[in-house]
């Protein structure tokens, strides 16, 4: 998993224990150890992928479009992994019928789906419990 794509959940993250109030990017960089430009990056990718918004001005900042149990953790992989590895996808031109490929294929594909179930609220809110959240990913695996 890339630097960025948990950098983008701890942002999110942040904002969903703020209430999804308004945030600075100065209040997310002190609070998510991330320096502002890249802050900026990552807040500006999930805003043109409609996940964050932004408000101008004194009393601006960013915060979700939506409630953050409409985030999915699949929103975010989508974004930083998933999407950039689509632009590889001429590169595996003539390896649809490769068995290795087809089997990642596939667990990409279960993958996804188990990720849409979880969200942002789930992984980052008050009732957050980490611990039962991985059960209850693993009995849907059964």
């Amino acid at each position: 998993m890339k630097i960025t794509t948990i950098y983008a959940a701890k942002i999110l993250g942040y904002i969903t224990q703020n209430g999804n109030s308004l945030t600075t990017a100065g209040e997310i960089v002190e609070n998510v150890g991330i320096s502002y430009q890249y802050c900026l990056k990552v807040m500006n990718e999930m805003k043109h992928a409609g996940i964050l918004v932004s408000e101008q001005g004194c009393k601006g900042g960013y915060r979700l479009k939506t409630k953050p149990e409409d985030v999915s953790l699949y929103d975010i992989l989508d974004l930083f992994e998933y999407s950039r590895s689509a632009e590889k996808e001429k590169e595996r031109e003539g390896l649809e019928n490769d068995p290795f490929n087809r089997f990642m294929k596939h667990i990409h594909e279960k993958e996804a789906e188990d990720l849409r179930h979880f969200t942002i609220r789930d992984v980052y809110g008050k009732e957050s419990n980490i611990e039962k959240l991985i059960q209850e990913k693993l009995a849907m695996a059964k």
